[in-house]
């Protein structure tokens, strides 16, 4: 059964495995959608995480849709405010399947919508006009009374995260019963710590993986598998001593199909250091098997050598 744990100051518990809506309007059906989600529940995972910009705009409408197939009281949901879609993004948003088909196949327009959403260069401001207006939005497109996270979406050294003025309207918004929880999503910028500004309380979320784990303990890590296995899958590939040395140091065949995402899963969590990991897919098997890898994660010798192989590639990348 999977995990739940206790995010520390926020007293908040999520399950050990998020669900990250990032990719989820990539499914071509709302069949599909609700699919994956509810495979998601079905494997143990109850944490759902969303943002204003997810989807051209659409993910929190189609998470609000499964939400409703629940009860609210078994799930918790973080969004996000501060990034946005451009207009045309989001009018293109509201027909996603033709869209999406749509920009696969005119170059041109791709790079439009592309430039739309570019993260801006000039410097954005994170302050409680802009988390009142965006957490009421999110709360109509989902279609609930609260969310248990609201985060500062990605703010970067160089924007302005007004954090007096948001901790007085976080603190005001948990008593309206609207958030239950509060903190910072961070993609970039490692080195300036924004959730600093949100302790004890505040709720730390991070990219980070096995090869660039985070500079600071955080509560919940996202990204964890694709850059870690694209990274360990290559270098096997290559270099056919080193994976018969992964063999016999793991007696496992880590090339072997699901093998790697496995062992990636189920050792994230103790490799970046944090409570809880998200994931994402638009295939509800593979859902299940990352519930899985984190339910039963690998003993501990084989974690411990596992991350040692981890070690020394990314040491040789480094060099």
């Amino acid at each position: 059964m999977l995990e739940q744990v206790e995010l520390e100051g926020s007293q908040l518990r999520v399950s050990a495995v998020g669900f990250g809506c990032g990719g989820l309007m990539q499914s071509p059906s709302r069949r599909e959608r609700m699919a994956v989600l509810g495979a998601a529940v079905h494997s143990g995972i109850t944490h759902f995480d969303t943002a204003r910009m997810y989807g051209l705009g659409r993910a929190e409408a189609e998470l609000g849709a499964f939400l409703r197939t629940v009860p609210r009281d078994t799930v918790t949901v973080a969004t996000k405010f501060g990034i946005d879609v451009g207009g045309m993004a989001r009018r293109l948003g509201r027909f996603q399947a033709p869209a999406r088909a749509l920009l696969r196949k005119a170059p041109a327009l791709r790079r439009a919508v592309k430039r739309q959403q570019a993260t801006p260069e000039t410097a954005r401001v994170y302050d409680a006009a802009t988390a009142a207006r965006s957490l009421d939005e999110s709360l109509a497109a989902l279609g609930v009374d609260y969310v248990d996270i609201l985060f500062v979406h990605g703010p970067r050294p160089g924007d302005t995260v007004a954090g007096g003025e948001l901790r007085e309207f976080f603190e005001r918004a948990c008593r309206q019963g609207k958030i239950r929880a509060w903190g910072v999503s961070q993609d970039e910028g490692l080195d300036t710590d924004f959730a600093a500004s949100f302790a004890p309380e505040g709720v730390s979320q991070v990219r980070a993986d096995l090869f660039h784990p985070p500079p600071r303990p955080a509560d919940l890590a996202f990204g964890v598998l694709q850059r870690s296995y694209a990274a360990l899958s290559n270098a096997l590939r290559a270099d056919a001593e080193l994976a018969r040395r992964w063999r016999h140091t793991l007696q496992l065949d880590p090339l072997a199909p699901g093998a790697l995402p496995k062992l990636i899963l189920g050792s994230s969590a103790v490799a970046t250091g944090c409570r809880a990991i998200l994931y994402s897919t638009t295939d509800p098997l593979r859902v299940s098997e990352a519930a899985g890898a984190v339910s039963a994660p690998p003993d501990p010798e084989t974690l411990a050598r596992f991350l040692a192989l981890v070690a020394e590639v990314r040491g040789g990348a480094a060099a």
